[in-house]
């Protein structure tokens, strides 16, 4: 699963790099790919969903699960399914909202024609930033799934029916 985030964050730096005039790696490229304003707008939505209730913890659970000899109990698989499940939703809606806001503002200026295209770039950057970390929470859920099953799975192959029928 760590393969898998690590192939999402080089896939977009080198579909950020590729110069689609000359169909060349271009690094200065990358620079188009950077606003940390829309970058802090996602996470101004999305941080404060994780610092109530505990939340936190059943995240960090939901990474730490990555690692194969990490343990735990079912219940707390779950809740961290239900977090990463929540933050995906959370990260979408305040990607399309940010865009959406953005969008706004920029028709509210759409008088100065020359900055339109640099306007309408920074406001689908915002939704970019939320697809990639849509991306990055993929794996999570997964994973966070894939024990789900595996605990079902335990739990079945340890009942055993007796010869008059009796579990």
């Amino acid at each position: 699963m760590i393969m898998e985030i690590i192939s999402i964050l080089l896939g977009v730096f080198l579909l950020g790099a590729i110069d689609y005039g000359s169909g060349g790696v271009n690094l200065r490229g990358i620079v188009f790919l950077l606003d940390f304003p829309s970058l802090i707008i996602i996470l101004a939505f999305t941080a404060p969903v994780l610092f109530r209730g505990g939340i936190w913890k059943d995240f960090l659970r939901a990474w730490r699960l990555l690692k194969k000899n990490y343990t735990c109990h079912l219940s707390e698989i779950r809740r961290s399914l239900d977090v990463v499940e929540m933050l995906q939703k959370q990260v979408l809606c305040a990607g399309i909202a940010s865009m959406l806001l953005s969008f706004i503002h920029i028709l509210g200026g759409l008088s100065d024609l020359a900055s339109l295209g640099p306007h309408v770039a920074v406001a689908i950057l915002t939704m970019l930033y939320a697809v990639v970390f849509e991306m990055l929470l993929l794996p999570l859920q997964i994973e966070a799934k894939r024990r789900i099953a595996d605990y079902m799975q335990v739990d079945t192959e340890e009942i055993t029916i007796t010869e008059d029928g009796r579990i």
